[in-house]
C-alpha cells in the first residue's frame, strides 16, 4: 500500500483507473472544503476572463455566452463563500467580480462575441465588431486575469 491507502502500480506501469480513483478520494477527504472553494471560484474568474478575449489568446477564445456562465457562477459562490466561510476570505474575489461583470456589459453592449472565433451559441448580436474595452486590453491581456493575493506574476 501507498501513502495514500492505494496499491502501488508497478514499477513501468501507470496506475490504474481504480488507483487514481482511490487516491483523488484520498486527497479530497484531506482538502478541506474552504481551499476547494477559493481555488473554484479563482478557477471561474480566470475562466470568465478568458472567454471575454482577455487571456493570452485574446479573441480566439472569446465566448460571451461562456463568459456568462462562467461570471454567474462565480457570483454564487462569492456569495456563499462569504456566508460560509466569512466576508474576509471573499473580499478578494468581489473586485474581479464586478470588473468581470463591468467587462461582460460592455462586450455586450458591443455586441461582440458572435461573429468570429469563440463566439459560442447564444453569444448577443453576431457578427457585430468588438468592442473597444477588449481591444485596449489586448496587448497585455494575459497580466488581466485575476490570480489570488501575494501571487507574483512572471
Amino acid at each position: 500500500m501507498t501513502e495514500q491507502g492505494t496499491p502501488p502500480a508497478e514499477e513501468g506501469q501507470a496506475p490504474t483507473p481504480e488507483q487514481l480513483a482511490a487516491a483523488f478520494a484520498h486527497q479530497l477527504g484531506r482538502t478541506p472544503v474552504r481551499d476547494v472553494l477559493l481555488q473554484t471560484m479563482a478557477t471561474f474568474a480566470d475562466m470568465a476572463g478568458i472567454r471575454l478575449g482577455l487571456g493570452p489568446e485574446g479573441d480566439e477564445r472569446r465566448d460571451l455566452a461562456q463568459a456568462r456562465q462562467a461570471i454567474e457562477v462565480l457570483r454564487a459562490l462569492v456569495d456563499v463563500a462569504e456566508e460560509q466561510i466569512g466576508a474576509a476570505q471573499a473580499r478578494p474575489f468581489r473586485e474581479p467580480l464586478a470588473a468581470l461583470q463591468l467587462a461582460y456589459a460592455r462586450a455586450a453592449e458591443g455586441g461582440a462575441g458572435g461573429g468570429g472565433p469563440g463566439g459560442g451559441e447564444g453569444a448577443e448580436k453576431p457578427g457585430a465588431p468588438d468592442a473597444a474595452p477588449a481591444d485596449e486590453v489586448r496587448s497585455d491581456a494575459a497580466s488581466r486575469l485575476w490570480v489570488p493575493p501575494g501571487t507574483r506574476r512572471d
